[in-house]
C-alpha cells in the first residue's frame, strides 16, 4: 500500500521551493519587499513567509530587513553614513539606549564611529565623570555639550564615507590605552566568519579598540546578524555582549548565546 505521507511531503516541499523561487524573483525585480507584500503576493501566511525568509538567509540567499528582506549586498559594500542614518533609526536609537544603560559612571569608554554608535552617544547626557575616545566627529560633536564627560577624539585620516578617522595615527594611539568599555559599530556579525568590515581602513581600527578594551560591546541591528563583509575582525567569542533589536530571530540570538555571548534585546 503506497504511504499517503509521502507524496504531501514531496508536495509541501515542492511549494516551498516555488515559493522561494518566486521571492527570488521578486526581489531581483524589487530589490527589497515587507513580509505582508510578500504574503499577499504568494498567497501563504504571514507566518511562512517569515519562516521561508529566515531558512534562505542562512543559506545566503537574501538578508532580512526591518520587516522584510532584500538581497544580499556585497562583501565589500558600505552604505554611506548619511544614508545609514536614515535607515532602521528607532530600532538605533533603541539600541543606544540600552547600550548607554551598560556605561558605569566614572568609567573610561571607546565609542566607535557608526551611525548606531550614534544614537548611544546622545543618551549619556547624564553622566557627571566619564571618559569617552572616539574616532567620530559626529560623536564627538554631541559629546561637546555633556559638561560631565571627557572628550578624547583619535586624530587620523578622514574617512568620508563612514565620517571617521582611520590610520596608523590612531592605531597607535590605541596601542597605549586600556579602556574599560569599547562600544563598537558592526557591519556584519556571523558565526562562522565572525565579526566582519567592508574595508581595511574600518576593520583594522575595530580590532584595534577591541584589543584596548577590558569589555567589548558590539551594537547591531538584526539586518548585520548573520552577514559577512569582506574583512575578518575578529570571532564573535571576542565579544562579551551583543545588544541588538527586537526583530533579530531566536535562531539569529541563539548563535551569539552558544558563542558565549550576552544578548541584550531593545525594546
Amino acid at each position: 500500500m503506497e504511504d499517503p505521507l509521502t507524496p504531501m511531503a514531496t508536495q509541501a516541499d515542492t511549494f516551498k521551493e516555488e515559493r522561494w523561487r518566486d521571492i527570488l524573483s521578486i526581489l531581483a525585480e524589487h530589490g527589497r519587499i515587507r513580509v505582508g507584500r510578500l504574503a499577499e503576493r504568494l498567497g501563504v501566511s504571514e507566518a511562512t513567509v517569515r519562516r521561508d525568509l529566515e531558512s534562505m538567509q542562512a543559506q545566503g540567499l537574501l538578508q532580512r530587513t526591518h520587516g522584510g528582506a532584500m538581497l544580499p549586498l556585497p562583501t565589500a559594500f558600505e552604505v554611506s553614513f548619511d544614508e545609514s542614518q536614515t535607515r532602521a533609526l528607532a530600532e538605533k536609537s533603541a539600541i543606544g539606549r540600552c547600550a548607554a544603560a551598560l556605561v558605569q559612571e566614572g568609567e573610561s569608554i571607546i565609542i566607535e564611529s557608526g551611525t548606531t554608535t550614534l544614537e548611544m552617544a546622545k543618551y549619556l547626557s547624564d553622566f557627571r565623570r566619564l571618559t569617552v575616545l572616539t574616532n567620530s566627529l559626529a560623536i564627538s560633536k554631541v559629546l561637546s555639550d555633556y559638561e560631565g564627560i571627557e572628550v578624547h577624539v583619535l586624530g587620523g585620516s578622514l574617512r568620508r564615507q563612514s565620517a571617521s578617522l582611520v590610520g596608523p595615527w590612531v592605531l597607535e594611539i590605541l596601542r597605549t590605552v586600556r579602556v574599560d568599555t569599547a562600544f563598537l559599530g558592526a557591519n556584519g556579525l556571523s558565526a562562522e566568519f565572525g565579526i566582519s568590515a567592508p574595508n581595511i581602513f574600518t576593520a583594522e581600527t575595530r580590532k584595534a579598540m577591541m584589543g584596548a578594551a577590558r569589555r567589548r560591546i558590539a551594537l547591531a541591528d538584526h539586518s548585520k546578524l548573520g552577514v559577512e563583509s569582506l574583512y575578518r575582525v575578529a570571532p564573535i567569542s571576542s565579544l562579551d555582549v551583543l545588544v541588538t533589536d527586537a526583530d533579530a530571530s531566536e535562531a539569529q540570538v541563539a548563535e551569539f548565546h552558544s558563542a558565549g555571548i550576552d544578548v541584550v534585546t531593545a525594546t
